[in-house]
């Protein structure tokens, strides 16, 4: 039996066309090419939301209504790891985990890569 890595670290992650086209798609290009790991990420994504201004959120909320089934499972995974995963579970009335038979291929690797990134 062969054994196959398909693990993603952060750097395939951020260049891979998944998290490109969710992030072009966001508005919020220009965040992810300027994060270094998933702790940077992270910390880049909340200060861009804002205190009180909710930036983010509201953009995630408008990109989720025009995604494709796939492009929303790496949406709520991106949610996830950048510490919005309320915002995610509303999202899919707390149904998240059970859609990600909805994208194959890079994009199930990218979102498999949110799941298990290290801080």
């Amino acid at each position: 039996m062969i054994k196959r890595e398909n693990k993603m670290d952060f750097a395939t992650f951020k260049t891979g066309e998944p998290a490109q086209a969710m992030f072009r798609k966001l508005g919020l290009l220009d965040y992810l090419e300027a994060a270094g790991s998933w702790r940077s990420l992270r910390e880049l994504i909340v200060d861009f939301n804002g205190c009180d201004q909710g930036r983010f959120v509201a953009l995630a909320r408008k990109c989720d209504g025009v995604s494709s089934s796939g492009e929303r499972v790496l949406l709520h995974a991106i949610l996830y790891v950048t510490d919005f995963a309320w915002l995610a579970d509303e999202l899919t009335g707390e149904r998240a985990w059970q859609q990600m038979n909805r994208c194959s291929g890079d994009w199930r690797r990218a979102v498999a890569a949110c799941i298990v990134a290290e801080a």
